[in-house]
């Protein structure tokens, strides 16, 4: 097993995923999504509670209606900090593109791109261990 495939599992096994948040605790999760992101690339967060309001909104639509559902806080702050360490390959060694931040505010589409890209990491994570499982390895 690969460093970064042992830190996901980890991450994986940390606290629960958003599907098994209560409803009432999900916006403090949220809050700490944006606040560590913002504190890992260095952009500013939203100066108001309303504008600061939309985006843990959408944030949580595409967490929970767009295939994030499954992870856990931690793995959303490690997708983030895999995203700026680099170095992070493929099994077939290609190196994974960093997602280089851009706009104003801390925002969905930069960290839609982000979780993306470690779904990839994840699913072939899955696959790897469905295959020692069945026995192919």
């Amino acid at each position: 097993m690969t460093e970064v495939e042992a830190k996901i599992l980890k991450a994986r096994n940390s606290g629960l995923s958003f599907c098994q948040i209560e409803e009432g605790l999900i916006r403090a999760t949220l809050d700490q999504v944006m606040l560590r992101g913002a504190a890992i690339y260095g952009c500013p967060l939203p100066q108001t509670e309303f504008f600061a309001g939309y985006i843990a909104s959408e944030l949580q639509i595409l967490i929970k209606d767009f295939g994030f559902e499954e992870l856990t806080e931690e793995e959303i702050l490690l997708a983030l900090r895999l995203n700026y360490c680099g170095g992070v390959k493929f099994p077939s060694g290609v190196e994974i593109e960093k997602i280089t931040f851009s706009g104003n505010t801390f925002n969905i589409f930069f960290i839609a791109s982000v979780l993306e890209m470690y779904m990839k990491l994840r699913n072939i994570l899955d696959r790897k261990c469905e295959n020692l499982i069945d026995g192919y390895e």
